[in-house]
C-alpha cells in the first residue's frame, strides 16, 4: 500500500491547529465562559463557595425527647414507636400509599370468611445477636403485648388476634377474633425474638436495662439516657442496608432540635408548622416537604337544608376553585385530593378532575336540585321563590382554614348562594355542630395510618352522617383480604364517595422533613414513620484545615 506524503503532512497536529486555530480559540473562550459562569451561578445563587471543600458526614444525628424505656411492647413514648421501627420489622408494613406490603413475611393466604391468614416466614433472617427469626417469635410477640395490656403501644393491634399457632419454623396462622375487624394492617407491629425470655412476663418486667435486639436495618450500640442512643448498620439485614449510623441525641424539648442543628448536633427533624418554612430560609436548612395526616374537607349538612339532594352538593363542588383555595387559603401548603382518603390512597391514583372548577356545570346540577335564578337578580329561589341562604361553620382558631373559608364562601356567592359564614372558637364551633346549625362545615381531620374512617359513616361524627352503603364498603377494608384486593375495595369506595359526595375533600395539609444545610434526602419519610427510608439520607460539612 502507498501513502500520499501530502495527506500525511496536512495531518500533523501543528498544520490541523494552523488550518483551524479561529474555531478552536472560539471553543476554548465559551468554556472558560461556562466554567466561569458556573462558579459565579454557585457563589451567588447557590451561595456555594467553591474554594470550600466538603466531606460527608459519617453519622446521622436525630432528635428525641427523654425516652421511657427502649422496650418497644411497654413504652407508651412516640419517640420509642418511631424509633423501634429502626431497630424491628413487622410482619407487614405500610406502603408509601398506606396500603400494606410484606416485611418478614415471604408469601401468605388470606381466608376473609374465617378470618384466617396462613403466613410464611422470611427464611434465613437474622436477630442482631445472629440467631435465626422463627415462627415461635411471633407467636410469642404476639401473646407478649396482649399480655401487657391496653397501656402498650400496640394492644389495640394485637388484641384483635385470638390465636397465633405455630406450623413450622418458619410457617405460622394467625387467626383474629372477628371477621369484620381483621385488617392486614393489625399485623404492623414490631416482632421481638423470644430467646432469652423465660415467659412474656419476663419480657413485660424488662424495663430499666432493655437491651433492644431486632432483625431491621440498624442495631443497638449503646445508650446513655440522659444524652443519647447510639445505633450502627445491621450488615447481615436481608434488604436495602444502610451505611451511616444513627445517634439519637436526648432533648429536654423536641422543639429544640431547630437549634441543635445549627451546630450539627441534629442532621434533620420533622416539622408540621407553618413556620418551618421561613425557619429553613432563614438558617439557610433544607426543606423537603412531605405529605401530613391532617385532612382538610368540607361537610354537608344532609339531614336538613339544600344540601339534603346530592346534585346541589355537586354543584358546590363545582363551583370551588380549589387551586385558588390552597394557593392563596392554605398558601400553597396542601395537597389535593380527590377524597377524605390519603391522596393516591392504596396506590388508586387521583385525578383532581372528578369536580373540576366549573360554573356552568355547577348551575346546571343546582337546577335539578330545584335552585334557579328565577328574577335574574343573581341570587338563587328555591321551587317557592325564596332565596337560598346557607351557612358556612368554621373554627375560628384555625387561621388557615378561616381564610379558605373566605375564599370558598365567595365562590359559592358567584353561584347565586347567600352566604353567612360563622366563624366560631371551639367550644361554640363545636356545639354549633351538635346543634345542626350549619349547611356545610369546614372541617379538619387528624388521620391514623390505618385510615379506619366507620365514623363517618356510622352517624358517630358530631355531624352524625350515615349511610348504609358507604358504611358496608368502608368496612370491607377492615376485614382480611390481599393488599391487592385492598386497592380494588377502596376504588370501589371512592367512586361511591365521589357519587354520594356526604364530604367535599379539599386537601391534606404539608408537613417538613427539614435538614441541616448541605442535607440530602433520596426517599422522604411518612408522617407515621419519621425515619423511615433513613438509609438514603445523608449530608455533607466543610473539611476543616
Amino acid at each position: 500500500m502507498k501513502f500520499d506524503k501530502e495527506s500525511v503532512k496536512e495531518s500533523r497536529p501543528g498544520n490541523f491547529f494552523k488550518k483551524f486555530w479561529i474555531p478552536i480559540l472560539a471553543v476554548i473562550v465559551v468554556v472558560a465562559v461556562v466554567l466561569s459562569s458556573v462558579d459565579i451561578y454557585q457563589e451567588e445563587v447557590l451561595h456555594i463557595d467553591p474554594s470550600v471543600e466538603y466531606v460527608n458526614g459519617d453519622k446521622l444525628y436525630f432528635a428525641s425527647s427523654a425516652i421511657d424505656t427502649l422496650n418497644p411492647i411497654i413504652s407508651d413514648s412516640e419517640d420509642t414507636y418511631y424509633i423501634a421501627k429502626l431497630i424491628y420489622n413487622s410482619l407487614f408494613d405500610y406502603t408509601d400509599d398506606f396500603n400494606v406490603e410484606e416485611e418478614l413475611v415471604e408469601s401468605y393466604e388470606v381466608n376473609t370468611d374465617r378470618a384466617r391468614i396462613d403466613i410464611t416466614l422470611k427464611s434465613g433472617v437474622k436477630w442482631h445477636d445472629g440467631s435465626e427469626l422463627t415462627a415461635a417469635d411471633v407467636r410469642f410477640t404476639v401473646n407478649a403485648i396482649k399480655a401487657y395490656g391496653s397501656k402498650g403501644l400496640y394492644y389495640e393491634k394485637a388484641n384483635k388476634i385470638y390465636s397465633v399457632n405455630v406450623t413450622g419454623e418458619h410457617t405460622l396462622n394467625i387467626y383474629f377474633r372477628n371477621n369484620t375487624d381483621a385488617a392486614l394492617d393489625n399485623l404492623v407491629f414490631p416482632i421481638l425474638p423470644k430467646e432469652g425470655y423465660s415467659s412474656t412476663g419476663s419480657l413485660i418486667r424488662d424495663r430499666e436495662n432493655f437491651v433492644p435486639v431486632g432483625s431491621g436495618q440498624y442495631m443497638f450500640s449503646s445508650y446513655d439516657y440522659l444524652e443519647k442512643l447510639e445505633l450502627v448498620p445491621n450488615e447481615s439485614y436481608f434488604a436495602n442496608r444502610a451505611t451511616l449510623p444513627v445517634s439519637i441525641v436526648i432533648l429536654p424539648e423536641k422543639e429544640l432540635a431547630a437549634s441543635m442543628m445549627e451546630i450539627h448536633a441534629v442532621t434533620c427533624y420533622t416539622d408540621d408548622s407553618t413556620e418551618r418554612h421561613s425557619l429553613a430560609s432563614d438558617k439557610g436548612f433544607k426543606l423537603y416537604d412531605m405529605i401530613s395526616n391532617d385532612a382538610e374537607f368540607l361537610v354537608f349538612n344532609t339531614k336538613k337544608g339544600p344540601f339534603k339532594a346530592k346534585e346541589a352538593r355537586q354543584a358546590v363542588a363545582h363551583s370551588i376553585d380549589r387551586e385558588n383555595v390552597l394557593s392563596r387559603g392554605y398558601m400553597g401548603d396542601a395537597v389535593p385530593t380527590d377524597t377524605i382518603y390519603y391522596p393516591n390512597f392504596c396506590g388508586v391514583s387521583d385525578t383532581g378532575s372528578g369536580y373540576a372548577y366549573d360554573p356552568e356545570q355547577a348551575a346546571s346540577l343546582l337546577a335539578k336540585a330545584g335552585f334557579a335564578d328565577h328574577d335574574l337578580d343573581g341570587r338563587l329561589e328555591d321551587a317557592e321563590d325564596e332565596n337560598v341562604a346557607i351557612t358556612l361553620l368554621v373554627n375560628s382558631n384555625d387561621s388557615l382554614r378561616a381564610a379558605a373559608c373566605k375564599l370558598i364562601a365567595k365562590n359559592l356567592t358567584e353561584i347565586g348562594f347567600t352566604v353567612e359564614v360563622k366563624s366560631l372558637a371551639w367550644d361554640e364551633y363545636t356545639e354549633a355542630i351538635e346543634e345542626q346549625e350549619f349547611d356545610i362545615l369546614m372541617a379538619g381531620y387528624d388521620m391514623e395510618a390505618s385510615f379506619d374512617l366507620a365514623e363517618l359513616y356510622n352517624g358517630k361524627a358530631l355531624w352524625e352522617y350515615r349511610s348504609n352503603k358507604l358504611l358496608a364498603q368502608a368496612a370491607e377494608l377492615e376485614k382480611l383480604h390481599t393488599a391487592a384486593e385492598y386497592s380494588a375495595i377502596y376504588k370501589e369506595l371512592k367512586e361511591m364517595l365521589l357519587d354520594e359526595l356526604p364530604y367535599y375533600a379539599l386537601c391534606y395539609r404539608k408537613m417538613g422533613l427539614v435538614g441541616v444545610e448541605n442535607f440530602t434526602a433520596d426517599r422522604l419519610p411518612t408522617f407515621d414513620d419519621v425515619f423511615r427510608n433513613a438509609d438514603t439520607w445523608s449530608w455533607k460539612i466543610v473539611k476543616e484545615e
